[in-house]
């Protein structure tokens, strides 16, 4: 499964796909503009090619957004966890499928099945359903089911379970020191319900497990056969991570690590980044050569996934209502500070929001970069606007704004991962957290970081259904 470049398919991609067989096309944002270009592009390659491909995307929701606009922005499954509710969970996956198959996308890398814990992990966060194993599994099949019964195939991923991982994958090898019976009960749980569920595809992780195996899980017979095809007795396909993560090439060349994902029992190869990695990866494929039982088997997995029966495309107007009381139920108030809710509609409030156009290239947003900001200064009508930076450490006038306002609103983004976020919070941590409160929109483990004089609203997302859920929760409706 490869990934492409371009918002239409190159005479470069379809001589890629056509001399190397490839089965699979990964769309990412630098493929999407429109939901009606993204089916041009994948009708345009499949005709050239003259075969189906089994095209995937990462449309988790939440963090993992790809489309602009067009497709509804799902809030997340941390949004879905605190909804607690199956019948949501299973009409997000059917909103997904009957959004996303009349587009030619047959698979959904997605749910996360990976189970949270007390500790910050930088790859999954918000990603996951929450640290109730049993609330994950229940609401990952229900997403599973509501997928696949209309039509698109889901996988689930990262398995055998990533979610006690304290480094993101896609900077390097995590190693998760567990124990294999606690591991097993917790992490493992969410996979077995969806392997129950009849879960189309499983994505293996990059990550070491010790108690199961000194391989990488991705390299792991132990873990993709013994565990995955044994113990759980799974017959799907099982797909790798995009090889051409941190985890990976720091440590091995891509098509070096091709061949031994192959030989730990993958039906499916992701190379989403590396041209050259994918040429070199099918030569020494072909030169190796691999058990022709293993390929048929494969082949006949990827030909039952491109026969799938779809469902009746979905009205927008639908998924934007589910999505809006799923960010609506996920809003908590974690800590009542100093600061009364709801925070009052004024000049003296200065609301705080993150600089979205420094990380314009690394993350999508509905209507741009600019939409967060538009939506919060529609609710929050006559208060005072600053933003703070987010790559960049320059905190401009934000500390003496802080210091003239009489309450502060700071939209927090992940103040653990960015730098300029940090000192945002550092700062209003240090000279006006009685007078502030935080509304965290990318990570519920900056909680951590704020004093318990601040008020602390969580989001669980950042999607603008949860800004607006937020911000409609922390401040005033109107104007004093």
């Amino acid at each position: 499964m490869f990934g492409a470049y371009g918002l239409k398919p190159s005479r470069q991609a379809v001589s890629l796909f056509k001399s190397t067989g490839a089965t699979g096309l990964l769309l990412l944002a630098r493929n999407i503009e429109t939901p009606a270009q993204t089916k041009a592009f994948v009708t345009e390659l499949e005709q050239r090619l003259g075969r189906p491909l089994l095209v995937a995307i990462d449309h988790e929701g939440g963090w993992v957004l790809r489309f602009k606009s067009g497709v509804t922005p799902f809030p997340g499954n941390a949004a879905l966890g605190r909804a607690r509710d199956s019948r949501l969970a299973y009409a997000v996956g059917r909103q997904m499928a009957r959004e996303l198959t009349p587009l030619g996308i047959r698979m959904n890398l997605a749910p996360v099945l990976d189970v949270a814990t007390k500790v910050y992990n930088p790859g999954i966060g918000i990603r996951s359903f929450g640290d109730d194993h049993a609330l994950a599994s229940r609401l990952g099949a229900a997403v599973i089911r509501g997928m696949q019964d209309n039509g698109m195939s889901a996988c689930a991923k990262h398995f055998p379970g990533k979610g006690a991982a304290t480094v993101d994958a896609h900077v390097d090898l995590p190693t998760i020191k567990l124990p294999r019976a606690p591991f097993g009960r917790v992490h493992l749980a969410p996979f077995r319900a969806a392997c129950a569920a009849g879960v189309d595809a499983v994505m293996t992780s990059h990550v070491r497990f010790p108690a199961f195996d000194k391989e990488v899980a991705t390299f792991s017979t132990k873990i993709v056969r013994d565990v995955l095809r044994g113990e759980l007795a799974y017959d799907g396909l099982v797909v790798s991570d995009d090889l051409c993560m941190g985890a990976i090439t720091k440590r091995w060349p891509v098509a070096e690590a091709t061949l031994k994902c192959l030989d730990a029992g993958h039906d499916v190869l992701m190379i989403a980044h590396d041209l050259q990695g994918m040429t070199d990866a099918v030569e020494l494929l072909r030169q190796a050569g691999a058990p022709e039982e293993q390929l048929a088997a494969a082949d006949a997995r990827i030909t039952r996934l491109l026969h799938r029966r779809k469902a009746p495309a979905a009205k927008l107007s639908d998924g934007a209502e589910l999505s809006a009381r799923i960010a609506a139920k996920a809003v908590v108030v974690v800590r009542r500070g100093e600061t009364a809710l709801p925070v009052p509609l004024s000049r003296d409030t200065l609301v705080v929001v993150p600089d979205f156009n420094e990380v314009r290239e690394r993350f999508t947003f509905e209507g741009g970069p600019g939409g967060p900001e538009a939506l919060a200064r529609r609710l929050a009508p006559g208060c005072t606007f600053t933003r703070a930076p987010i790559a960049a450490t320059d905190l401009g006038r934000l500390p003496e704004l802080a210091r003239r306002a009489e309450r502060v609103v700071f939209l927090c983004f992940e103040a653990r991962r960015f730098p300029g976020q940090a000192a945002a919070l550092r700062l209003l941590a240090g000279t006006a957290a009685a007078k502030t409160a935080a509304v965290l929109i990318r990570s519920s483990w900056d909680l951590d970081l704020c004093p318990k004089t601040m008020t602390v609203v969580d989001a669980a997302g950042y999607r603008l259904v949860s800004l607006e859920a937020a911000l409609s929760r922390t401040l005033s409706r109107r104007k004093p």
